[in-house]
């Protein structure tokens, strides 16, 4: 038979076999076959020598762990529109998971576009490096990774940022970066570290799937805050958990809400063991039961499965460790978190509960606190976001006391230009604003009411809680346009503020009206409502917010000498963006102008205005006889707090608005000139 004649047959088979059985397999099906599952490739690595860590992987002792792996979609269309939450303990193996599940699919739907997000740059450089290309090295599919376009092995392992295998790409990116949450179209999404980002940060990031015929995302992570991260998408879908069996009585039972009566001392081993919360029998395996969805429908109606997994699952762990964890634990939120794989809310973090704000109110109803529809020297703090600003208005009691009188959230192209019909309505002697995002409308806006309009930005200021910048008027300003001017700024240090704003509810000398008495229709996902926007808005973001003090890790700040303990202090948004706890914080800034109740405003030299005078003076013009100096006046030409009728020189105060100003000051519009009056 000739060549020719071999080579027509030949091809003649493959023609039958092709219209037999589809086309020829892909570079993907010839590593993992199409009916193969998940946990069958992971299983068939592991007696091949798949290593973790250098050590063999295997789950013939991890039977809760192996029932996770079951959980992954085998086919596109059980993979399609679905996500998996794992709302996990620390040190279970989820990273090895993840880059399993991340190679399983990046073959089986080749081509396909798998898309790993982490919180910021660093990690999801160390994950690419350190977890993902070790444990693609220990698999076959290696040597498709180093294979180039021409069929020739490539000289290294591909981008860090992107890795190539066949027709797959692995994209390790981080969602703190803009570009990278909106850039990359992706067909299989994994979140890692869900507790670093936002509830937003994930719903824009899952957008980029929007082109996929797969659809498919993976996230998982500690738990951190209730209601927020992982725990928020853990509620979301079908709250799978672990029920332990109790052989003794036949009764079972989740540890993770048992714990700490689930561990007792067994006297006849000298040490601790599982037990029965009902019947008080041992459990030697914690891991023998069954695996209970508490919403079932959540499959179904949001394609979510999630799943719930604690350190008394590990075979690992004994119940010694977990009760030396919990007994030596310096912070409970640690342990829930990374031990019971729960959510914790700790109160010395979120200092504002329902109980205080309720004393608040009470205060406030023995003080006769009402809401307004008017005012007159009244305070106010905004928080902006765009088209949309929320507004706090306070005014003061005779006592000394803040009384809360109106409260709003303002859903307009232009909200500035409702925050001025309030600033007119309310008499406001004092608004303070975030300068951000929006800075020019808030600009705008300060410039609308010069003087009584603060721009605030926060900086981490070391020894003060908050700074002015009108003191002077710059060379800078000088040269600038007056609409342009930046004067009326200060900058915040915004841990410290906050503190002190929530102390004033804790204290009750921050008080408010009744909760069901101001109404308001307010926006939720495109929705409109009609809400009782004390208690429903206003008092939901103050217990949404947290406190946080932590020990600096050494990679952000310089090393210090041997015994000296360097931390930082933030401000955590708990599940939703609290916007009235900032508007808060800022009309509590506004108020310490008005009312100097913070020692930044103290001027720095002299005690009084007139001191100050002279000893600018004589810093320029030493020598000068005291009687001189008294007569000479350094204050600019125009306009100033010093040079108006109404100007206190020894309280540094305004007569008619009562407020704290300097003698440089820019005048307002009821400037009256001193030799006028």
């Amino acid at each position: 038979m000739s060549v020719g004649k071999a080579n027509l047959d030949l091809g003649k088979v493959l023609a039958r076999l092709e219209t037999k059985f589809g086309p020829g397999l892909t570079d993907g099906q010839k590593f993992i076959p199409e009916e193969m599952t998940f946990r069958q490739w992971c299983e068939k690595l592991a007696t091949e020598g798949l290593k973790v860590d250098r050590k063999p992987f295997k789950l013939d002792n991890r039977p809760c762990m192996a029932w996770v792996y079951d959980q992954f979609p085998t086919t596109r269309e059980e993979a399609y529109g679905l996500t998996l939450v794992l709302m996990k303990c620390a040190q279970v193996g989820f990273t090895v998971l993840e880059m399993l599940a991340a190679i399983y699919y990046g073959l089986k739907f080749m081509p396909c576009f798998v898309g790993i997000y982490l919180p910021d740059m660093k990690l999801a450089a160390a994950i690419s490096t350190n977890r993902f290309m070790p444990i693609m090295r220990t698999t076959d599919a290696y040597k498709l990774l180093r294979k180039g376009d021409d069929g020739a092995p490539k000289r290294g392992e591909g981008n860090v940022m992107i890795r190539t295998m066949g027709d797959s790409n692995f994209g390790f990116f981080w969602t703190s970066g803009k570009a990278m949450t909106e850039s990359f179209p992706v067909d299989v999404l994994c979140f890692d570290e869900v507790q670093e980002m936002t509830i937003d940060d994930v719903e824009k990031t899952a957008e980029r799937m929007s082109g996929s015929e797969i659809r498919f995302q993976f996230m998982g992570s500690t738990a951190n805050w209730p209601d927020a991260d992982i725990h928020h998408w853990y509620k979301l879908g079908t709250r799978h958990s672990f029920w332990t069996l109790c052989k003794s009585c036949g009764r079972h039972e989740r540890l993770d809400e048992a714990f700490p009566a689930c561990i007792k001392f067994d006297p006849t081993i000298d040490d601790y063991r599982y037990c029965c919360v009902h019947c008080g029998g041992w459990i030697d395996d914690p891991q023998c039961g069954e695996w209970r969805a508490e919403d079932d429908d959540a499959l179904i109606y949001r394609g979510i499965k999630s799943i719930s997994f604690h350190q008394m699952l590990s075979p690992t762990v004994s119940a010694r460790e977990i009760l030396d964890k919990y007994t030596r634990a310096t912070s409970m939120q640690n342990f829930y978190n990374r031990v019971l794989g729960r959510p914790y809310s700790d109160p010395s973090q979120i200092p504002i509960n329902q109980e205080v704000l309720n004393k608040c109110v009470a205060a406030g109803a023995a003080a006769g606190v009402q809401w307004r529809d008017r005012g007159v020297n009244t305070y106010m703090g905004i928080d902006q976001m765009g088209r949309f600003n929320v507004v706090l208005i306070k005014e003061r009691l005779a006592d000394g006391r803040q009384a809360t009188i109106h409260a709003e959230e303002i859903y307009d192209p232009d909200p500035f230009a409702r925050c001025s019909e309030l600033m007119d309505r309310y008499g406001v002697a004092v608004c303070c604003v975030e300068k951000n995002p929006n800075f020019n409308d808030a600009h705008r806006f300060a410039n609308r009411h010069l003087g009584r309009v603060f721009l605030a930005d926060y900086a981490d200021l070391k020894d003060d809680m908050l700074v002015w910048k009108d003191a002077v008027v710059t060379k800078a300003d000088r040269k600038t346009e007056f609409e342009e001017r930046e004067r009326y700024v200060v900058t915040l240090n915004q841990y410290k503020c906050m503190q002190v704003a929530f102390a004033r509810m804790l204290n009750q000398t921050c008080l408010f009206p009744d909760p069901d008495g101001l109404m308001q229709d307010i926006i939720e996902k495109g929705e409109k409502r009609r809400v009782a926007i004390l208690r429903e808005r206003v008092f939901l973001h103050f217990t949404k917010t947290a406190l946080i003090v932590e020990r600096k890790v050494e990679s952000e700040g310089k090393k210090k000498p041997v015994g000296i303990k360097e931390f930082r202090t933030r401000v955590v948004k708990v599940g939703i963006d609290p916007h009235f706890s900032y508007a808060n914080m800022l009309c509590d800034v506004a108020w310490a102008r008005a009312w100097g109740t913070t020692s930044l405003t103290i001027p720095q030299a002299g005690s009084t205005v007139e001191e100050r005078r002279v000893q600018s003076i004589e810093k320029n013009m030493p020598g000068l006889p005291i009687p001189v100096l008294q007569m000479l006046d350094p204050l600019p030409r125009g306009e100033v707090c010093g040079a108006c009728y109404s100007f206190d020189a020894n309280g540094s105060r305004c007569r008619d608005r009562d407020l704290l100003v300097g003698a440089n000051d820019q005048g307002c519009h009821l400037f009256v000139v001193k030799s006028a009056a």
